[in-house]
């Protein structure tokens, strides 16, 4: 657990949270603010757009359609190109990438980011994207793929980029693959105890890859290359997306049901339902809150552990917009293409959505704080959890930062032979957030704790812990 006057003045803040409306933080009413995104210099057609956070900018992939016209006037199909682009907040600006390679594909897509790479999947699409060198590769073919290409429930484990099912036109598959960057080679997933589906869920934990499958889930572990079943989740919505909350695995959007589960007691759970008219397709966590945009009246944020969502407003974007999303780690990036009378034609738009916060005070701005010795005995109890078995004493001395941003305190501490990344929960408690090579990333720690905490900037959105 955190140090006693850390936790008083968490649960003091959340309990006020939970009772006063924003506006007596300083907040909004509606949760947070909206701004509008500058025009983007490319506009991807119907579905065919996917993003990634780099640490400082948002990537956008896209395919365009190429359009003539037949001798009524009548527009049709002649064909496609590919187009990507970046958005730094820093400076309110796009800019246009180099053109990506020309592919086949004509369904969606999906992307990871590596901590180098951006690499974006779909039919007849593998590419690889190296923002420090504006250069475009394209990723090895592979026998795995004589059968069909266009795999689902993608996600990134710090290795590799997984993918599992998908399908086209009646065909529902039900198969894995996995792609090693470092060895520039595919691998086939074993046989996962689920039923084909053209769009399955798929969320990292952190060791494993969950997938979700109507009333199906299963688990696969890396680590022992081996699927276990999961118990049966509640039904939810068919146009979900599934994301990884600290400790937890949330399915919102598409509907008002939302559920999490915990690996750590193998249970599903039911969290409240989403307010009428906010149940869109844009889901994404921050570790302590849930944020789903897009339904009629735009979006709600829920504080996991607490019994109401917040509503915030639509924003500055059409209604119609086909989203795709980032969260930098501390706002909402949301961008997408717009449909036009014109068919084949699209225009584009995109906002940024700056979330209140729930407290005042010097606990929801980066603080550097002191590892006590209880600090430091809750950050062992916590690792201990997640390595049942484990013989270890005390964190090692001159080894552990402590902080906290937002309501939320973050750890670096070492108990083995490499350090482990922790955080609290809604309700204050240590968890075990991911193992570390010595690097500490934006993906699990907020940038603004990081640089407090004073370390250097590596590659990417990665900061080195001194040795």
């Amino acid at each position: 657990m955190a140090d006693a006057a850390g936790m008083t003045r968490y649960v003091t803040l959340v309990f006020l949270a939970l009772l006063l409306p924003a506006a007596a933080f300083g907040g909004s009413a509606s949760g947070g603010t909206w701004k509008r995104l500058p025009a983007a210099p490319i506009s991807p057609e119907f579905a065919a757009r996917t993003s990634v956070w780099t640490g400082k900018q948002m990537l956008v992939f896209g395919r365009d359609q190429l359009t003539s016209l037949d001798k009524n006037g009548t527009p049709y199909a002649t064909g496609a190109v590919n187009v990507a682009a970046a958005y730094d907040p820093r400076s309110s600006s796009w800019r246009k990438l180099s053109p990506p390679t020309k592919t086949s594909g004509f369904m969606n897509l999906s992307s990871v980011w590596t901590g180098k790479e951006m690499l974006v999947w779909g039919q007849g699409t593998r590419l690889g994207y190296n923002p420090a060198t504006d250069k475009w590769r394209q990723l090895p073919g592979s026998s795995l793929f004589r059968i069909h290409d266009g795999f689902q429930a993608v996600v990134w484990t710090g290795r590799e980029m997984l993918g599992w099912g998908g399908g086209c036109c009646g065909d529902a598959f039900s198969d894995g693959v996995a792609y090693n960057p470092a060895t520039n080679t595919w691998r086939a997933l074993p046989r996962a105890p689920l039923p084909g589906s053209q769009h399955p869920l798929g969320v990292w934990t952190g060791k494993e890859y969950v997938v979700l499958v109507g009333a199906k889930a299963a688990a696969y572990s890396p680590a022992r290359k081996t699927w276990r079943q999961l118990p049966v989740p509640p039904a939810y919505s068919g146009n979900a997306t599934a994301v990884w909350s600290a400790a937890e695995i949330v399915v919102a959007g598409g509907s008002r049901v939302a559920l999490a589960y915990t690996p750590k007691t193998n249970r599903w759970r039911h969290l409240p339902l989403l307010p009428v008219g906010r149940a869109g397709k844009v889901v994404v966590s921050d570790g302590a809150r849930v944020f789903v945009w897009g339904g009629r009246r735009g979006g709600a944020s829920l504080l996991l552990g607490s019994k109401k969502w917040t509503a915030f407003a639509p924003g500055p974007l059409p209604s119609r917009l086909e989203a795709t999303a980032v969260w930098t780690g501390g706002s909402l990036i949301v961008w997408g293409g717009v449909p036009t009378k014109t068919w084949g034609k699209y225009d584009e738009a995109g906002g940024v959505f700056a979330p209140s916060v729930l407290g005042c005070g010097d606990d929801w701005m980066p603080e550097n704080l002191v590892a006590t010795q209880a600090v430091k005995a809750g950050l062992r109890v916590a690792y201990l959890a997640a390595h049942p078995g484990a013989h270890v004493g005390a964190a090692a001395e001159g080894h552990t930062y402590y902080g906290m941003y937002s309501g939320t305190s973050y750890a670096v501490a070492t108990f083995a032979s490499a350090p482990t990344i922790f955080r609290t929960d809604a309700r204050g408690r240590w968890h075990v957030r991911a193992e570390t090579d010595g690097r500490v990333c934006t993906t699990v720690v907020p940038v603004e704790l990081i640089k407090v905490w004073s370390l250097r900037h590596g590659n990417g959105p990665c900061y080195v812990l001194p040795r």
